[in-house]
């Protein structure tokens, strides 16, 4: 097994040196935890056995598990379990990492770490390379419109989570896979969950909204907190690039005062462009009062504030981002 093992790392190593990359150390540590794994249990290596060492190793993996409604530590469980049944192929190393090939499976991952290191401008492949590896394997190969398929009609979703990638319903891993990747692919950036775009007569609206979601964990974007971040930048371009970049979700707080401002409107139309841009619910409305905004459509879901209150408001804000609001399988 040592000599099997060994000649694995070697060739991992000596393949990426060769394209001009490196790995880290905890990352090459998963590679081999998960080669062990499937030594161990005498089965087939397929890049789902990754998610397992990933799962214990990669914290910030497990933290956005948490986040998104699954359970890190009873999903390893769940994992371990169907580890455990027999797949019909015994373990092999036939297929080495430097096999190009677009059947092997252990090629397929180190490739798309270097695509996603040398996006970002590195050469030192790390974690979040791996799970972004294994997404876009697993929903290239098997797409959401596919789902219907599924015997297990839980798993017949117009989108994929982690319980599709290891072919087998746990609301512990019920996390989809869209929000690791925004996680991930954000992850060494100032980003933030949510940002607030209100008129300063809206204020205490939103600084309430701001510091409740805040103490929640919740990264918000409300000028007061960056106050020091914000002096001497170039308010146009920054505050673009927050509303049409660098928020996965706008609250919008929908106002008289709100129409009428200079910055309001440049908010509005970074967030309009980016919603346009990707196409989902970017914006989320919250009104104050029935004034019309220019491109936000009538049929728009919308809270009114008049027939809630801000506690409220902070919990389907959460729902929303965390998506525990979206319906999950019935078991």
């Amino acid at each position: 097994m040592e000599n099997i093992i060994t000649d694995l790392k070697d060739d991992l190593i000596n393949f990426i040196k060769n394209k001009g990359f490196t790995i880290n150390k905890n990352s090459l540590n998963i590679l081999i935890e998960s080669e062990l794994l499937c030594f161990n249990k005498n089965i087939t290596f397929l890049f789902s056995d990754l998610l397992l060492p990933l799962i214990n190793r990669f914290s910030e993996f497990e933290e956005i598990i948490n986040k998104y409604g699954g359970n890190s530590k009873l999903a390893t469980s769940f994992i371990e379990e169907i580890l455990n049944k027999d797949r019909g192929e015994d373990y092999s190393v036939e297929n080495y990492y430097s096999i190009e090939d677009k059947f092997n499976d252990r090629f397929q991952i180190i490739d798309n770490c270097m695509r996603y290191a040398k996006e970002n401008n590195r050469f030192v492949i790390n974690e979040s390379d791996i799970v972004l590896s294994i997404l876009d394997i697993h929903d290239n190969d098997f797409p959401s419109y596919d789902n219907g398929e599924y015997i297990d009609k839980k798993l017949q979703t117009p989108y994929n989570t982690i319980s599709h990638i290891v072919g087998h319903f746990s609301e512990h891993l019920w996390v989809r896979n869209d929000d690791i990747r925004w996680e991930l692919t954000n992850i060494n950036k100032k980003n933030y969950d949510i940002a607030i775009s209100f008129a300063g007569e809206d204020r205490e609206t939103a600084e309430e909204i701001a510091e409740k979601l805040t103490k929640l964990g919740i990264r918000v974007f409300y000028d007061n907190f960056e106050r020091a971040n914000l002096w001497g930048k170039d308010l146009y371009t920054h505050l673009s690039d927050v509303y049409g970049e660098k928020a996965k979700y706008c609250l919008m707080i929908v106002s008289k005062s709100y129409a009428k401002k200079h910055w309001t409107n440049l908010e509005r139309q970074a967030a309009q462009a980016k919603a346009f841009r990707e196409q989902h619910e970017y914006i989320l409305p919250l009104r104050l009062d029935d004034t019309k905004i220019s491109g936000l459509l009538p049929t728009t879901g919308y809270i009114d504030i008049r027939d809630t209150n801000i506690s409220e408001i902070v919990n389907l804000i959460i729902q929303k981002i965390s998506q525990v609001s979206n319906p999950r399988p019935v078991k």
